[in-house]
């Protein structure tokens, strides 16, 4: 009889400590991804003291190749100690880099290309090349040479009127190496000061000024198709560039679908749908600059929709976005660094990152690398030695300033926040299995970014007779990392089920869900406490008589 009375005040306590006690504590962990985007701020990875005459960081942004009057030297991004080198003992003055940087071209003062293969794997002194070029007649100078992503093409001018393209150029090997094809007959070229080759090599634009002292850009569409060479290119704008005596920089779309170029005379102009142009084209749109801007670089995306450019020779650096779609006349959708030097500029492939080279001589510290994003958000700004030159990464992870004088080689980390907030130690109170129609829920989480909790809300939804309907509220940040959300009463039979959502201060959002958590419960009826206590006085009252019938009976028995 004493076990009978043990286990009714035991089930009494219990269903107390139920009620009261209880905390259901979920631990719910944010998940790994990464949006090359999210972007917070930039850091220098390492520096070198050397002279650099041009700098290409590999689309991938594991390698940087840099040139200068000692040779040619290769670098992986995180490190600072030289992978290998080349000792040219000629000046080079241009560098590019294949997008995986297995594969690195390089031009002399002299007037060859120099191609190297097998570069990722290269350890020390390189003692030659895999393969030199012939004498191309002319410096081939920065930004006149280019190759394609995978290493198979290569096309250079700046050498004087002709334009060279080299296929083939993985397999090649030799001291003299002749051009697939040249191009010295069309148009009547004095100089090609610029030229960019697409990332499949079969789109090739280039710029310059012509024997009439105009400005010219040619472009032809199948460059890699081609077994003898082409008496004209597909286009050449010239005439609306009259007036202007040369193009200073161009940059192509990766789909060929775009070309932008800024002349001499304060002008940029973009031509769209550039693969189905013939004749003497005008630009689609142009972007005539004040007398105060005399745009020197230009660079685009690789889809060709936003444009930046700057300008050397007066000031300040322009952006243009949703180029694909302008026409006519157009203005830039803002300007940056208003009386400051731009010398060079370089994007992402995805638009998101701008890097720049600038000079401001009202500074004690005046070249100084700078970055933004696409929206013209300056994220950070670097005073330094010597700037002149940039390049950026395709995904936009790595960036390299430079220039032409002791102590100018600077590499920078894009850093990024691709990491959601972590959402831990989730309960509730009540506890899901005792939650009446008189209880509000109250729902509590640590949540934690290492950048910042933007907002977190209680996402939930209820079932009852009359159907399915959702809420939301906001959770409130009661102190530290503690946020707490209360879902309403609700009545009797009523199923509710509810997850947490979470978003720092870059978008990235994680929610219990997610991770595999959900969290239900049912309203259950109401229990009165008046009715606990009958409930444990009855319990007690039959526990006090079975006792004494217990002892009636005993003492019976020993009669």
């Amino acid at each position: 009889m004493k076990r009978d009375f043990a286990y009714v005040l035991s089930l009494i306590v219990l269903m107390f400590s139920m009620v009261y006690l209880g905390f259901d504590r979920v631990t719910v962990r944010a998940s790994d991804g990464i949006d090359p985007s999210k972007v917070f701020g930039i850091q220098m990875l390492w520096s070198d003291s050397m002279d650099v005459y041009d700098v290409a960081v590999s689309k991938d942004s594991n390698y940087i190749a840099v040139v200068n009057n000692t040779g040619l030297y290769y670098f992986e991004s995180n490190n600072s100690s030289m992978r290998w080198w080349y000792p040219s003992g000629i000046t080079l003055i241009s560098v590019v880099v294949s997008a995986d940087g297995e594969y690195v071209a390089v031009g002399d003062i002299g007037g060859r290309i120099y191609y190297f293969n097998s570069s990722r794997s290269a350890v020390g002194e390189r003692v030659n090349a895999t393969w030199r070029s012939r004498y191309l007649y002319g410096p081939v100078e920065r930004g006149t040479l280019d190759i394609s992503d995978d290493g198979e093409y290569v096309v250079v001018g700046g050498t004087g009127q002709i334009l060279y393209y080299f296929a083939g150029c993985r397999a090649r090997a030799g001291t003299d190496e002749t051009e697939t094809w040249l191009n010295n007959i069309y148009p009547s070229v004095n100089d090609y000061r610029t030229v960019h080759i697409s990332p499949n090599g079969q789109y090739v634009a280039a710029g310059g000024y012509n024997t009439y002292a105009t400005g010219f850009v040619t472009f032809y569409k199948n460059a890699n198709n081609y077994t003898s060479p082409p008496t004209e290119p597909d286009w050449y704008a010239f005439s609306s560039i009259n007036g202007s005596v040369l193009i200073r920089d161009l940059a192509v779309s990766d789909d060929g679908y775009a070309v932008a170029a800024v002349d001499g005379n304060h002008t940029l102009h973009y031509w769209a749908n550039a693969t189905n142009l013939s004749g003497d084209p005008n630009a689609t749109w142009t972007n005539p600059a004040d007398s105060s801007v005399d745009f020197s670089h230009v660079d685009m995306s690789a889809d060709g929709n936003s444009v930046v450019a700057g300008s050397y020779t007066l000031t300040s650096l322009h952006f243009w976005a949703n180029a694909r779609n302008r026409q006519g006349t157009q203005t830039e959708d803002w300007v940056r660094l208003e009386s400051i030097y731009v010398g060079d500029v370089a994007i992402s492939d995805n638009g998101g990152i701008i890097a720049v080279s600038a000079y401001n001589s009202s500074s004690a510290t005046p070249n100084q690398a700078c970055f933004f994003k696409s929206n013209g958000d300056l994220i950070r700004m670097f005073p330094l030695n010597n700037s002149g030159l940039v390049s950026i990464a395709g995904n936009g992870r790595i960036a390299s300033a430079a220039g032409p004088t002791f102590d100018s080689l600077y590499v920078f980390e894009v850093l990024q926040d691709s990491t959601p907030p972590l959402i831990e130690n989730v309960y509730q109170v009540p506890v899901n299995s005792s939650v009446y129609p008189s209880d509000s829920v109250m729902v509590f989480a640590n949540i934690t970014d290492d950048n910042g909790v933007k907002q977190a809300t209680l996402n939930y939804t209820y079932t009852n007779s009359s159907g399915t309907f959702s809420g939301l509220v906001t959770m409130q940040n009661l102190e530290g990392t503690a946020y707490n959300g209360t879902i309403p009463q609700f009545s009797y039979l009523t199923d509710v089920t509810y997850v947490i959502v979470a978003e720092d201060n870059f978008s990235n959002i994680n929610t219990t869900e997610e991770m595999g958590q959900t969290y239900t419960y049912q309203v259950i009826p109401e229990f009165p406490s008046q009715i606990i206590l009958a409930a444990l006085a009855t319990a007690t009252l039959t526990a006090i008589a079975l006792r004494k019938k217990n002892r009636l009976h005993n003492g019976k028995l020993k009669k």
